[in-house]
Parts: C-alpha cells; structure tokens; sequence
C-alpha cells in the first residue's frame, strides 16, 4: 500500500468501533501506547464522536493520555470544542416542531420503539431497558422516564435516539429514511443506534468548520471511522480510513480500509504501519 503522507499533520477518530474494542470505553494499551508515540513525534490527535463533548473531554484522563485533544466533535457534529482556543462551539441543533415530528412518524408505526434525548446532562427515555441501565453504568450518565412524551420535544436538542436490535433496525431503516428532509435527517451510527440530527449537522462539516476557523488545510487530516454518520467526515478529510469491520457505504467513500478490524487495533495498526512505518 503506497500513501501520500507528506500532508498530513494531524489525525482524527471515531471511536466506537473504530478506536475501542467491542464493549470497551477505553482503548487497548496498544492503542494509547500509539496515540501517544503519534504526539511525541509532532501530530495533532482528534475525537469525533456521537457523544456529547461534556463525556468526550473527560477522556483524556480517563484514558489517561499525556497530551490535550486539538479537536473534540461531539453528537456527530452538532457541536466542537477547540483545543487550540479552548473553546466550545454549538453548529446545528433540532428544532421542538423537528423533534416532535421525528418521535411522532416513527411511534405511529412502530410504537414499541425507545427514543431517548440528552438534556440537562441526562438521558431522557420511553422506559428503561436492559440497554438504558448497561449505559448508564458505563457512561454515567442518569437515565429520566418521561411521564409524557411531550416532555422530549419541550426544548431544542442535538440529536434523538432509538436503540434497537439488528432485526428490528432492518424494519426501521427504510422509515427512518423515507422521514427524513431538509430540516433533519437520520444516521445510522451503530447497527443498533438510529439517530436523527439536524440535516447540516455531520462529522466532516464540524471539522470544516474548525479548519476554516482556524486557518487550517483540512487535506492535513487523516481520518478513522467505520459507520455511515462518519462517511462526511471520511470524504472531508485529506486521507480517509475505514475500518474494515465497517459498513458498506462508509467503505465505498475511504481512501483506504484497515487490514485489522476494531477488536484487534485496526486503527492504531494502520498509524503504525503507515504514518511510523
């Protein structure tokens, strides 16, 4: 494999599945050994994430990394903090007559679905299930059960949720799709997480805003990811990787597919193949 490495100064993740093993929060040893050896020798390192930035910027320490993220894009790129600056930026958000729609058209025809909402540093839900109370423990964010569904659409938000099994995804999919429009639109950020967000609001926009609002060519970043709302972020980027347990169409965009997948370190095995090699 030849790469054009010259450009790039600077990388950016996903991380689940792309960064972390499967029901891992935090990277293998391996993997942190890299990020750090990527810092020592000049590179920028970046988080873009489905997160909030308020449990992204907690990572650092809790992986216990030596360096300060250069950029960290939460909610798949509603918001991001820049570390250059040290500030936080809000792109795009939900409007309450768009998250009221979204919640509405896909109970009406699946009304078993749970949705779920940040809000005031909580997790908002339908009802609590096996998954709520996994990701409570691993997150730490608390869970509230809405007494009315009303209770979700009350104020703007980032982004809502449904968590399904595979099966049930595969029924879900093509609504999700068809409901979508010019005010928000759905991505599919795990093959069990359906997330609507506003329709401008992606990874790749979030970082093309911060390059152009810090003076900074965005062909100097490498990015990683593995799921079809990491696809702008992948095309934007001056080189794009997949990991290769990826989805099809996130694939179809990348320069280049990791020969190892995300539970053996693809990400930081191609760093070390390629950017140290």
């Amino acid at each position: 494999m030849t790469i054009c490495l010259n450009k790039i100064r600077s990388v950016i993740c996903d991380i689940d599945g792309t960064l972390t093993h499967d029901r891992s929060v935090h990277p293998s040893a391996y993997t942190i050994d890299v990020l750090e050896r990527l810092h020592k020798k000049g590179f920028g390192f970046s988080l873009a994430s489905g997160r909030s930035l308020d449990q992204l910027l907690e990572l650092k320490d809790e992986w216990g990394l030596s360096f300060d993220f250069e950029l960290v894009i939460g909610l798949n790129g509603s918001e991001y903090y820049d570390g250059k600056n040290r500030k936080a930026k809000t792109l795009y958000i939900l409007q309450r007559k768009d998250i009221k729609e979204i919640i509405t058209k896909m109970l009406n025809e699946f009304p078993d679905l749970n949705c779920s909402i940040y809000s005031d540093g909580m997790r908002m839900l339908r009802y609590e299930d096996k998954e709520a109370i996994e990701s409570k423990k691993r997150t730490g964010i608390n869970n509230y059960m809405v007494k009315d569904l009303s209770e979700m659409w009350d104020r703007p938000c980032s982004k809502v949720m449904f968590r399904v099994d595979e099966e049930t995804m595969k029924k879900i999919e093509p609504l999700a799709i068809r409901i979508s429009n010019d005010r928000f639109r759905c991505c599919k950020t795990q093959t069990t997480m359906m997330e609507f967000v506003h329709a401008e609001s992606n990874k790749g926009n979030a970082l093309k805003d911060y390059c152009s609002s810090n003076d900074i060519d965005i062909e100097s970043f490498m990015a990683f990811g593995d799921m079809s709302n990491d696809l702008e972020l992948i095309e934007a980027a001056g080189i794009g990787v997949c990991m290769i347990n990826g989805s099809s169409d996130c694939k179809a965009v990348a320069d280049y597919i990791t020969e190892k997948d995300n539970n053996e370190d693809g990400c930081a095995d191609f760093i070390d193949r390629y950017l140290f090699g």
